[in-house]
This record gives structure tokens, sequence and C-alpha cells, in this order.
């Protein structure tokens, strides 16, 4: 898959998520989603933390450093009660800041790859975690975190819409 289409997918299922945030009344951001146990302000957070965890691998491989993340380490569970957790008590209006900005520095990491970069082990690709890319390539791996992350949560925030 080429940057370009990367970062299409990225921006159509972002688009497609952000929506339905849009149709959650604020009141309801802080609710628990029927029949979940989170709400619809944790459930953004947990995206933007998948997204951010793309942002920070980027970077780091850009840097020649090599990172351990939980999430590759001890697993995703773990990973998503932290951040389930730690989200509880954040403000909604917070998250959604955050949530936006982690989503633009997602577009202007992933912007700045070239096509080889996604497909194989070359340029930062090299130095990226081998636990996170589990032999697939890295434009599959941004896929799995990001654009095909968000339809999972779709069913949630339409739900918490409709109260």
């Amino acid at each position: 898959m080429t940057r370009d289409e990367v970062l299409g997918k990225l921006k159509k299922h972002r688009a497609e998520f952000d929506a339905r945030v849009g149709a959650i009344p604020s009141s309801a951001l802080d609710v628990p989603v029927p029949g979940s146990a989170h709400s619809p302000k944790q459930i953004i957070a947990h995206v933007s933390a998948y997204e951010r965890l793309i942002v920070d691998r980027l970077r780091a491989a850009r840097l020649g450093e090599h990172t351990e993340f939980d999430r590759d380490r001890v697993g995703w569970e773990s990973f998503n009660d932290r951040i389930w957790a730690e989200s509880a008590s954040m403000p909604a209006d917070v998250v959604l800041a955050r949530s936006a900005r982690d989503f633009l520095s997602l577009l202007e990491e992933v912007g700045s790859l070239t096509d080889a970069e996604l497909s194989e082990p070359r340029g930062i690709t090299a130095a990226i975690d081998p636990a996170w890319l589990q032999d697939r390539k890295l434009s599959e791996v941004i896929g799995v975190d990001g654009f095909e992350h968000y339809p999972m949560h779709f069913a949630q925030l339409e739900a918490a819409a409709q109260g």
C-alpha cells in the first residue's frame, strides 16, 4: 500500500469516526455506552492512544531509537486497561483536543514516510520495534492500529448518540 493510500484510508475512516463522535451530545460523553463499561470519552481516548503509539514509534525510529511499549511487550489487553483507567477521570474537552492533535500528528508522521518504508524494512522502518511489526509491513500495522481500528468502535459511538 502506498503512502497516499494509507493517508487516504486514515482520513476516510477517521472522518467516519469523528462524525459519530460529533453526533453524541456533550452531556453523554462521560456516560457509559449502553452495553459497555466505557464512555464515549474513554473510547475516543483509547483510539487516540493507538494513534499516539504509532506517532511515538515513528518518531523514535526516525531518531534511530528502539521502543519497548507495554502494548508490544505485555499485550494489548493490559495497554487497553491502562488507557480505560487513565481516561476515566480526564475531562471530555481534554480528550477531544488531544485526539485531534494526535490525529494531525499521525497524518504528519505517515506523510513523511516513503512508499518503500511502508512496504519493506528500509529507512526508518528498519528501526521499528519488531514486536509491533510481527513480520508485517508498516502499512499493515498502521492499518491495524489506525484505519481498521476506527470502525471497531462505530457501533458503540452510534449507541451513545442514540442514548
